[in-house]
């Protein structure tokens, strides 16, 4: 009877340990979506900041003249 206690409890911690793969796969998705949104929005802003360092240049180039 022992053993088939054993081999119950392994199969239920295999069962366990799949539900928190599981879990920790659909909170690895989000957080990947997440990541990427993130990021979209950084290089908006990098791209904004450029544009307008570069449209103060231009501005500065004509009114030094």
């Amino acid at each position: 009877m022992s053993t088939i206690k054993d081999v119950l409890s392994a199969m239920r911690e295999v069962l366990l340990l799949a539900d928190k793969v599981e879990r920790a796969g659909k909170l690895l998705s989000e957080m990947s979506g997440e990541l990427r949104e993130q990021d979209r929005r950084l290089i908006r802003l990098e791209t904004m900041v450029e544009m307008a360092g570069n449209q103060a240049r231009l501005e500065d180039g004509r009114g030094g003249k």
